[in-house]
C-alpha cells in the first residue's frame, strides 16, 4: 500500500513538490477547508493544497506557488482574478464547491486503475 503523501499548505510556506496534482485553493470558507482535509485524508491520489486568503494581499507568494500549480479553484465572491485557466466554484458554477473537483480528480485516479486492472 502507498503512502498518503496529500498535504495542505499554509502561508507563507512553500514546499518541494512531492504530489500528483497541485492546487492552489483561494478564499475557500472553513467548512470548504475541513472537507478537504477529510477528502485529503482517504483519497488514492496525492494532492499539495496551498490556501490563499485574498485579504493576504502577498501576490508575490502566490505566484511563486502558482508556479508548480496544476489548478487554481477561486471562491466565486472572491476578487482575486487569476489567468482565465483558473476554475471558479460556488452557486452556478460547473463546481458547486471544491470537494467536487477532488472527488473529479480521484474518480479518474479510480477509473485508470480499473482500466489497468482489465
Amino acid at each position: 500500500m502507498e503512502t498518503q503523501n496529500s498535504r495542505i499548505i499554509t502561508y507563507p510556506s512553500v514546499v518541494e513538490k512531492q504530489s500528483d496534482h497541485t492546487v492552489v485553493l483561494i478564499d475557500a470558507i472553513d467548512e470548504d477547508i475541513e472537507r478537504i482535509g477529510l477528502f485529503l485524508a482517504v483519497c488514492q491520489k496525492n494532492f499539495d493544497v496551498y490556501l490563499y486568503q485574498g485579504e493576504t494581499g502577498d501576490l508575490e507568494w502566490l505566484n511563486h506557488i502558482g508556479q508548480s500549480a496544476d489548478t487554481y479553484l477561486i471562491n466565486e465572491v472572491s476578487q482575486v482574478r487569476i489567468s482565465p485557466d483558473s476554475i471558479r466554484y460556488g452557486i452556478g458554477q460547473e463546481y458547486p464547491n471544491p470537494l467536487k473537483y477532488f472527488e473529479q480528480i480521484e474518480q479518474q485516479v479510480v477509473d485508470n486503475t480499473v482500466e489497468t486492472l482489465l
